[in-house]
């Protein structure tokens, strides 16, 4: 009897992350006066997204903040430059019925000044002090509150929750269910997640499963052991900086060993499921960290490494962007989707190839990885194979025409097909390699 792999919908998606606020043109600041209505302008994304082969799509934060949407004001609605609740539900329905899952970026660690227990706490109300971590009415805080707090990362705008208050947990995992009830949504990403108490995440795991049992958690999580993390008590996935930092930087130093490194040590035998990707909005555009002739390379091992591949957008259109003093602006630009006919370039075309080909293949959505061949200079490869099949990945990052004799990988007799160039090859045979290009290889027994 035939084995039937039966995996939950995240193992096979493939996400879209849009910066919500820029996209719909949202004011920096929120004066909480006015209730935009800009959905609608979101919506008008769909036909990309599901046209480039996505499958999910994460929004970075929607609910009601005082700036980034990292300052949470209100956990229970939009913000009011993006629309309402109402319009949120409506644009959540029309991702569905486009087959598109939809995650959150979700705040649980701080929030804003402006939330209301916060709000409560500098207007002198002390029953408020132990929802939030490190209240000392002993010393001032930099922003002339009578009392000092811990923060995120040293910024003051953003208060730590005491998640060890039940009343705080109550709050957060109440806003979780409605979020899933009112929404539903598909998944949420974790804000901070490398400074998130693990017994809320615990909790957290719980409640969401209880309400959909194919739920996603991912979580923000930049250095450590990534077990720690993604288990079965804590989260579904975390985003792979190990694997994004490998990525760039083996491409600008032509050392694939760096990358061939990361992968023997950080995911043998497809490690962990976790959240890869090549920029985001808190890092600068991979167009503008690389030279652009190593984009082909690069989004091929996204799509065909082991991980959940997620591209930022505009970068399918090598938008570029840096973060200067700090700021993170030149990452989250407005993009007008009516014009996206006139930025379309190759890449848009061959990140949807690549798509298509993921979609298609189980042994690059959950299949085992092997390291073939590396030597520098020369062409990396590598195999991933599910069950009895199986997918070489050839990659050259040389600015030469590399060949590659198949049969010295490759001792069984038979063909490959390539699912890039939609060539069939006698494994007997040589290929060749254009500079900066690489071919995806279906194995192909001959009887």
């Amino acid at each position: 009897m035939k084995h039937t792999i039966n995996h939950s919908w995240y193992k096979e998606a493939m996400i879209y992350h849009m910066y919500a606020l820029s996209l719909a043109d949202a004011p920096f600041l929120n004066d909480y006066a006015v209730t935009e209505h800009k959905l609608a302008g979101i919506e008008k994304w769909i036909p990309h997204i599901k046209g480039m082969g996505f499958n999910a799509v994460l929004f970075s934060p929607v609910l009601k903040s005082r700036s980034h949407g990292y300052d949470v004001t209100d956990y229970f609605t939009i913000d009011n430059r993006l629309g309402t609740n109402a319009e949120f539900q409506s644009l959540v329905r029309l991702f569905h019925e486009n087959g598109i899952r939809v995650i959150l970026d979700c705040v649980f660690n701080h929030c804003g000044r402006d939330f209301f227990a916060f709000r409560e706490l500098k207007y002198g109300n002390p029953e408020y002090a132990d929802w939030f971590s490190g209240v000392d009415f002993g010393r001032q805080s930099p922003l002339g509150d009578p009392f000092m707090y811990n923060t995120w990362s040293g910024y003051y705008e953003l208060p730590k929750f005491n998640l060890q208050n039940i009343s705080v947990q109550n709050y957060l995992l109440d806003a979780a269910r409605f979020w899933i009830d009112s929404f539903d949504i598909d998944g949420m990403r974790l804000d901070a997640a490398d400074v998130l108490d693990f017994g809320f995440m615990a909790e957290l795991r719980s409640v969401t499963e209880n309400r959909k049992n194919d739920f996603w958690l991912m979580g923000e999580v930049v250095h450590g052991d990534y077990s720690k993390w993604v288990n079965a008590s804590a989260l579904h996935s975390v985003t792979n900086y190990v694997l994004y930092k490998s990525l760039f930087s083996s491409h600008n130093d032509n050392n694939l060993y760096e990358l061939a490194y990361c992968l023997q040590n950080a995911v043998p035998d497809n490690g962990l499921p976790l959240y890869s990707f090549l920029d985001n909005h808190d890092q600068s555009r991979i167009a503008s960290n690389t030279n652009p002739v190593h984009l082909n390379t690069l989004y091929t091992l996204l799509y065909t490494l082991p991980g959940i591949p997620s591209v930022y957008y505009g970068s399918e259109w090598g938008f570029r962007g840096i973060k200067e003093n700090g700021s993170d602006n030149n990452l989250r630009p407005y993009i007008n989707i009516e014009n996206r006919m006139t930025y379309s370039t190759w890449l848009t075309g061959h990140i949807s190839a690549l798509a298509q080909i993921r979609q298609k293949e189980k042994a690059l959505k959950y299949g085992n990885y092997k390291q073939i061949y590396l030597e520098y200079n020369r062409p990396f490869i590598f195999e991933r194979s599910c069950e009895n099949e199986k997918i070489y990945v050839v990659v050259n990052i040389t600015g030469n025409n590399e060949v590659v004799k198949l049969c010295d990988f490759y001792s069984f007799g038979g063909e490959f097909y390539d699912l890039l160039c939609k060539e069939q090859i006698v494994a007997s045979g040589y290929i060749q390699i254009k500079p900066h290009s690489a071919r995806i290889l279906k194995e192909r027994i001959c009887c």
